[in-house]
């Protein structure tokens, strides 16, 4: 959806643009100029967009959230309607209304209970959040990427390896499909490049 608003965005300023030339070679090459123009300010506006909605998640002054889903006894803010956009399974859940009240009387769901079957760490479920709001795959956290054996690359330790689970999982469970592509793929390309020939 967005894709198709972004291509209607840079054909109408193309359009636009070619509209107020003459039908000269010079006109012609300032059309296709304001075409990238037109491109590059879409990629500046999604960029802010994704910035903007990154700051609902990370900086407390922007925190707005109206639901919480509790992740290894922690409580973390969310946005239903961010949620239910991006994810069909949270737009069924969030329709059925199966919660617990919060002390601020926010609905809260227990991560638990969203994925009885497997778990999804706090680290995980994190990452999961900020592709969610952003469309970026963040960087694997410290706590998963860091070991204390120094010779060690880490792509292939039990750790990585769980984050990487547990995301694609959490990606899979709430229908993020394009997530657990990336993941997949982010991960294979880690570990080919950690192997020495």
């Amino acid at each position: 959806m967005v894709m198709d608003n972004a291509n209607e965005v840079s054909s109408s300023l193309s359009f636009a643009s070619s509209n107020l030339s003459n039908g000269s070679s010079n006109n012609n090459m300032s059309a296709a100029a304001s075409g990238e123009h037109g491109t590059n300010l879409e990629i500046l506006s999604l960029s802010k967009l994704s910035g903007s909605l990154e700051r609902l998640l990370i900086d407390a002054e922007f925190d707005y959230s109206d639901a919480e889903i509790v992740v290894e006894d922690i409580p973390v803010g969310v946005h239903r309607c961010v949620l239910a956009s991006r994810s069909q399974f949270f737009h069924e859940l969030f329709k059925k209304g199966n919660h617990v009240l919060a002390k601020e009387g926010k609905p809260r769901y227990l991560m638990s209970e969203l994925v009885p079957h497997g778990v999804v760490g706090q680290e995980a479920f994190l990452v999961f959040l900020h592709y969610l709001y952003t469309g970026k795959l963040k960087a694997s956290p410290p706590e998963v990427s860091t070991c204390v054996d120094e010779a060690c690359a880490h792509d292939a330790c039990r750790p990585a390896i769980n984050y990487a689970l547990e995301l694609m999982y959490a990606s899979a469970t709430f229908q993020m499909k394009e997530l657990v592509l990336l993941v997949q793929v982010s991960f294979a390309s880690k570990c080919i490049n950690s192997v020495s020939f």
